[in-house]
């Protein structure tokens, strides 16, 4: 049974389709182009070619319990926010749709859209976080001030068990979870850290807090 929909394939919808496809979650694809859909078929678990503003079809093709539908009709807005209508029409509780613009994203809010999408300004986003980073592996932002960031082991940690650095207190951040350097061939394995394991210099820190935080951490 797909538990997400994602109609109209885009760069974004297609790049949705593969990540969920890797993850191995059942999937139904909605697109106009054949092209598209046939692409779709070897990743989705069903991909059709519809018409997704004919919303009496929407209805017999979206699955009863659908958990989740994502909406990507490229620039064309009008498509976009009549389809995230239909989908709140028919109660589907995730709506994530791709905005062109601010005033497409409220538009799409108020018909609605339970999250908005802007690819290429997130994407700007995690790439200018992890190049300011200061030696961060990775940066994920989750509001403008806030962010999760992939870092090596601070050399003044080692040797130190997390409670004794008291970093909530004297730093902001807190520590998500840790992970050894990545070695070829093998898996990472993130793990929550013990207060009492002291850090070691292979390991690899997943932090949060906000972003003057952890850039004055590293620097």
């Amino acid at each position: 049974m797909p538990n997400v929909a994602i109609i109209g394939l885009g760069q974004f919808g297609q790049c949705v389709l593969e990540s969920f496809a890797r993850r191995r979650f059942g999937v139904i694809v909605i697109d106009q182009d054949e092209a598209k859909v046939q692409y779709a078929r070897d990743l989705a678990t069903k991909a059709i070619k519809a018409d997704a503003l004919n919303a009496d079809l929407l209805k017999e093709i979206i699955p009863d319990g659908l958990e989740c539908a994502v909406v990507d009709m490229g620039d064309e807005m009008e498509r976009s926010i009549l389809v995230t209508n239909y989908l709140y029409k028919l109660r589907v509780p995730k709506i994530i749709v791709e905005a062109v613009n601010a005033a497409h994203a409220e538009i799409l809010t108020i018909v609605g859209a339970t999250k908005i999408i802007f690819p290429e300004k997130e994407a700007a986003e995690r790439l200018t976080g992890w190049l300011a980073g200061r030696g961060a592996l990775d940066y994920f932002p989750v509001r403008e001030s806030f962010s999760i960031v992939e870092i090596p082991v601070p050399k003044s940690w080692v040797g130190k068990p997390l409670a004794d650095l008291d970093l909530r207190r004297k730093h902001r951040i807190n520590v998500i979870a840790t992970r050894k350097a990545a070695v070829p061939g093998a898996d990472e394995q993130w793990k929550l850290t013990a207060p009492q394991r002291e850090f070691e210099r292979d390991d690899i820190v997943l932090l949060a807090g906000e972003a003057k935080d952890v850039d004055r951490l590293q620097a």
